[in-house]
C-alpha cells in the first residue's frame, strides 16, 4: 500500500493567506503525511503541522544552490529544521536547465549533491533529486541519457523522487524508470493534466481527468510514497487536491 502525501508548494497561496484553515482543511483528507518546500525558510512548521495532527514524511529545500533561480544552498539550517521535523528524506527540488546541456554542468549538480549526503546520513535522512522535464530532454552524454548519468553520478545513499508528470512530459516512460531504479526511487509525485512543458506554466488537473496514463505507474509503485502535487491549479486547489487523493485511496 502506497504511503499517500501532498506537496504543499501547491496550496502556497492557501497557507500565506489563512494558514490555520489550510492545514485543517488538509487534517480531513485522510493524507498519511505531506511534503513541505522551502524548509529552511519556514520556522513555524513543525508547530503548525503538529497543531492539526499532520506529519511530514520528506520535504522539499534548498541543499545546494541554484543561481539561475536565486536559491542559495543552506544544508545546515535545512538539517535543523528536517530533525525538528522528524523528517526521513529531504529533496533538491530542481537544478539549471542549462547545467543539463553538458557532462562537467551534470557532475556539478551531482557533486554537490553527494556533498551533503553525509550530513544528513548522520542524522538518519536520506538526501535524493526531484526533477522537472529538462533533465530528460537535455543532450544524452556519450550515449546515456542525461539522467541516467546523473544518477549514474550520485551517492548510492542518495535517493530519487521522480516527478512523473514531468517524466513523462519529456518522453520517459515511468513504469520502466521504476524497473530500472527500483527502491532507489523511494517517492512520486502523482499529477495529471496537458503534457505541456515545465516552463508553459499551464495549470494542472484532478488526478484522472487529464492526459497522463497513471494506472500503469500506479500499478508499479503501490510501496512508493504518492504525493499529489499541482504546480499551478486552475480552479479550487484545496477541493481539486481532495479529489485528488480521493482517486489515489480508491485504487
Amino acid at each position: 500500500m502506497a504511503t499517500l502525501s501532498l506537496q504543499l508548494y501547491t496550496l502556497r497561496d492557501q497557507l500565506t493567506s489563512d494558514r490555520d484553515a489550510t492545514l485543517a482543511a488538509l487534517a480531513t483528507m485522510g493524507l498519511d503525511e505531506v511534503e513541505p518546500f522551502a524548509i529552511e525558510n519556514f520556522d513555524w512548521l513543525p508547530e503548525a503541522l503538529a497543531a492539526h495532527g499532520l506529519k511530514a514524511g520528506s520535504a522539499h529545500a534548498g541543499l545546494i544552490g541554484i543561481p539561475d533561480f536565486g536559491m542559495a544552498g543552506n544544508p545546515e539550517k535545512v538539517l535543523a529544521t528536517a530533525q525538528a521535523l522528524g523528517l526521513g528524506a529531504v529533496f533538491q527540488p530542481a537544478s539549471s536547465p542549462d547545467q543539463w546541456q553538458s557532462a562537467d554542468g551534470i557532475r556539478g549538480i551531482a557533486d554537490a549533491l553527494n556533498g551533503v549526503v553525509d550530513l544528513f546520513a548522520d542524522a538518519g535522512i536520506a538526501v535524493g533529486y526531484h526533477n522537472h522535464d529538462w533533465e530528460f530532454l537535455a543532450p544524452e552524454v556519450d550515449g546515456v541519457p542525461a539522467y541516467d548519468y546523473f544518477v549514474s553520478l550520485l551517492d548510492p545513499r542518495a535517493v530519487l523522487e521522480v516527478d512523473t508528470y514531468w517524466a513523462v512530459a519529456g518522453g520517459r516512460d515511468v513504469p520502466a524508470l521504476l524497473a530500472t531504479y527500483g527502491d532507489r526511487i523511494t517517492h512520486l509525485h502523482v499529477k495529471d493534466g496537458p503534457l505541456q512543458p515545465s516552463r508553459s506554466g499551464a495549470a494542472n488537473v484532478v488526478l484522472g481527468t487529464g492526459l497522463m496514463d497513471l494506472p500503469p505507474i500506479l500499478d508499479a509503485s503501490a510501496n512508493r510514497t504518492w504525493v499529489v502535487e499541482f504546480d499551478v491549479a486552475a480552479i479550487d486547489p484545496v477541493d481539486e487536491v481532495r479529489q485528488s487523493v480521493e482517486y489515489l485511496k480508491a485504487r
